[in-house]
């Protein structure tokens, strides 16, 4: 844990502060010519005062206002101490257990939620839907916690998370069903990624992705856990339950972190660290006119439309293309092309336009898209192919399917160990190349039919200790050439280019899917009419009920082989543009990075 400066607006009278609660004792740090020093609360030795360095009311890097969110996040570090710091984390683990649980059983369970209305093909339509809504509203969403505060985005984040879980249990059709999950899937990544602000707000660089490692560490437990819960509820009291008890249990451990954060910011503003916010007042049209362009509406219109337009078409449609849906791509390339012009001359753009176009940003970008569209390209129907290929059951499945979450969280302790010792973090992502296109070359030898799943398993091991490395690492190359005012702004580009990747894997998959699986079926099956081949196409459980060995059975699972050889192809070639992402970054020491300030990691 390094202890940074201490800062206080030049307004401030020192001697109302002493006589207020404490601020924190022993601050190791440097002398950069600009703080004033007290004595520390009943102590009059001199080693352990205080340095309160005056708060900039200027971005360095971007030469534009702090907000108040970041001046907010700034004071709730000068404010806590190592065991407020050490509690904040535990909290953040109680989030984060409660966040993976959920996910493992949900992915577990969607499969047969799908299937129960016959329309298991549907999955990647809702995935793609909920990745582009997600990855569009994290830019609004770094906009609010910059200008409003993290707790306050933080809450927002829980309700709507937890909105769409209960709507998930009270569903009775698809689309309600389809409706719930991108609302909670908005929710739930957006809560995701304030609790990664939080920790970036909390941690050095240089000790960063252990912090991260950290915050991943309960899907240690949730792994193996998840499975076992989802097969508990599959065959006691059913899927609504999971997810009603799934709600609850994601309020309740949310809870405290929120408290301890809302707490903190009071006691800032107490003592004196935080001022009125300056966005409060009567509304007019011209304070709603500036708040449009403080938050860069236009562009984020333009953002969103665009993706949309080039992304979900691919998936509705699968080989059915006509001219209209054909079309709508050349318009997203158009509004894309738009955001860019606009991003470049807008008053207040969402990110700097320099810091978006170089190398680490643009680079992290390229290589998060593409790694996301060969992930998800190839890991379509992963836990369906595991079940109805090599006959395992739910939990078994989802044990192996999930092989990433877990190798990840205990590889990312091996990387920020690696980045800590050595103080660079490109040489890593470099290593991790071979070993993450050799994963996916042995994916499409060994994901077959009458492969031992033990070399099923060797790839996702492969890939997970390749992909888990770049994913880090492009973590740590956007920050590292960010100010703290632009963290949550680089962070958010990042979380956009995994959800444009993760949305046109999908897209690819559902379309290698929706073509290539009931080709095969008829081809196999001849005596079947359409209706019926459709219906065995769209439902796991009527897949599984045909037993190991007979006619439909091998047939199934041939088009499932030939399904999953494509996906896998199509995802290898993709990942051969990782080369370039990384290739293009500048080597930053992590070490030299002084972006958060205060009691941290």
């Amino acid at each position: 844990m390094s202890n940074l400066h201490r800062r206080v607006p030049p307004a401030i009278n020192m001697d109302d502060i002493s006589s207020e609660a404490p601020l924190l004792g022993r601050e190791s740090s440097s002398d950069d010519g600009n703080h004033t020093r007290r004595d520390s609360y009943g102590s009059a030795s001199s080693k352990d005062d205080v340095v309160v360095t005056v708060e900039p009311e200027e971005d360095g890097a971007s030469g534009v206002p702090v907000q108040d969110g970041i001046k907010q996040a700034d004071a709730i570090n000068q404010v806590w101490s190592k065991a407020a710091l050490i509690l904040a984390y535990s909290f953040i683990f109680l989030c984060s257990f409660a966040n993976t649980l959920q996910w493992q059983i949900m992915s577990n369970l969607t499969p047969y939620v799908v299937s129960e209305f016959n329309a298991h093909s549907l999955i990647p339509t809702i995935a793609i839907v909920g990745s582009i809504m997600s990855g569009i509203l994290k830019l609004p969403i770094a906009k609010i916690i910059d200008s409003w505060g993290r707790p306050q985005g933080l809450a927002a984040m829980i309700a709507l998370a937890t909105f769409g879980l209960v709507l998930m249990a009270a569903c009775r059709d698809v689309q309600t069903f389809a409706a719930s999950q991108v609302i909670y899937q908005v929710g739930i990544s957006g809560f995701t990624y304030i609790l990664d602000i939080i920790i970036a707000d909390t941690s050095s660089l240089r000790d960063r992705t252990l912090a991260f490692a950290f915050n991943a560490s309960p899907t240690l437990i949730t792994t193996f856990l998840g499975p076992v819960v989802s097969k508990a509820f599959l065959r006691g009291s059913g899927w609504r339950w999971a997810f009603g008890i799934s709600a609850a249990l994601f309020v309740v451990l949310s809870m405290p972190i929120l408290s301890i954060l809302a707490i903190n910011a009071r006691k800032a503003r107490k003592l004196g660290l935080l001022s009125k916010s300056s966005s409060g007042g009567p509304w007019s049209i011209s304070k709603l006119r500036q708040l449009l362009i403080d938050f860069d509406a236009l562009g984020m219109f333009l953002a969103g439309g665009g993706l949309t337009l080039i992304l979900v078409p691919f998936s509705l449609q699968g080989s059915s293309v006509n001219s209209s849906v054909a079309i709508t791509p050349i318009f997203g390339a158009m509004f894309m092309i738009a955001f860019a012009v606009h991003e470049r001359n807008a008053k207040r753009p969402f990110i700097r336009f320099s810091l978006l176009c170089s190398r680490n940003v643009a680079g992290a970008s390229l290589l998060s898209i593409t790694i996301f569209i060969a992930y998800f390209a190839w890991d379509g129907y992963y836990t369906s192919y595991l079940q109805v290929v090599h006959n395992l059951d739910v939990d078994t499945a989802g044990y192996i399917g999930h092989i990433y979450g877990l190798g990840s969280c205990i590889w990312a302790v091996v990387v920020g160990y690696l980045i800590r010792r050595t103080d660079r973090f490109k040489w890593l992502a470099l290593a991790a190349l071979p070993v993450h296109l050799l994963g996916g070359v042995l994916m499409i030898v060994f994901r077959r039919p009458d492969t031992n799943i033990a070399w099923v398993i060797m790839c996702q091991i492969l890939i997970t200790v390749g992909g888990s490395t770049l994913v880090m690492c492009e973590q740590i190359a956007v920050m590292s050439v960010a100010s703290h005012a632009e963290l949550a702004s680089v962070m958010a580009i990042l979380g956009l280019a995994y959800y444009v990747g993760s949305a046109i894997g999908d897209s690819l998959s559902g379309a290698i899917w929706n073509t290539t699986l009931p080709h095969e079926l008829a081809k196999r099956l001849p005596e079947f009419s359409p209706d019926e081949l459709a219906l065995i196409g769209s439902d796991l459980k009527r897949q599984l009920s045909y037993p190991l060995g007979s006619t439909v059975r091998n047939a199934i699972i041939a088009a499932y082989g030939e399904a999953q050889r494509r996906m896998c192809i199509t995802g290898t070639l993709i990942s051969l543009f990782e080369i370039l992402a990384v290739g293009i970054w500048k080597d930053v020491r992590v070490s030299q990075s002084k972006q958060v300030k205060g009691t941290v990691l």
